[in-house]
């Protein structure tokens, strides 16, 4: 497995891996019309696309295909980590969130930072983040609450 930043042509496959991680491994701890609010089948690409083109996109590749992905925006802030289920405990996350880590230590940034889910959270705990408080979102109509967390480098 190699990790490589994402090509402009991707957005459509991050997205598809995104919707199948969200709504395969995060059903224990959300209702389905949480995981259709987070994660909806017909994504509103143009947005998606503006929003991964304001971010250091790191793609996990596997023969060929995309594993996992991590978005991270100038200051350190992940705003997006995601693993295809097939492929849960198996390193991917873990080594996408060691290179983001790497880039933030060699820009000096002091720290990094991102909004937890519910089935994220213990991840980023056994990883060395502490909760540093919690944020409401609304998404498509439906509130969601998550907790910032941050890692000191």
């Amino acid at each position: 497995m190699t990790i490589r930043r994402m090509y402009p042509t991707e957005c459509g496959k991050l997205a598809k891996l995104l919707y199948t991680s969200v709504h395969t491994l995060c059903t224990n701890d959300y209702t389905p019309e949480e995981l259709e609010a987070w994660a909806p089948l017909n994504m509103d690409m143009k947005k998606f696309r503006l929003s991964l083109m304001r971010s250091l996109n790191l793609v996990m590749v596997d023969r060929g295909e995309i594993v996992g992905f991590v978005c991270v925006e100038g200051d350190g802030y992940v705003n997006r980590l995601f693993t295809r289920p097939d492929y849960v405990r198996r390193g991917v996350a873990t080594a996408l969130m060691d290179r983001v880590e790497d880039w933030a230590r060699k820009r000096r940034l002091g720290r990094v930072r991102l909004a937890a889910s519910k089935t994220g959270r213990p991840f980023y705990l056994k990883r060395g983040y502490h909760v540093a408080g919690a944020e409401r979102v609304t998404r498509r109509g439906v509130e969601f609450e998550n907790q910032i967390m941050e890692k000191y480098l």
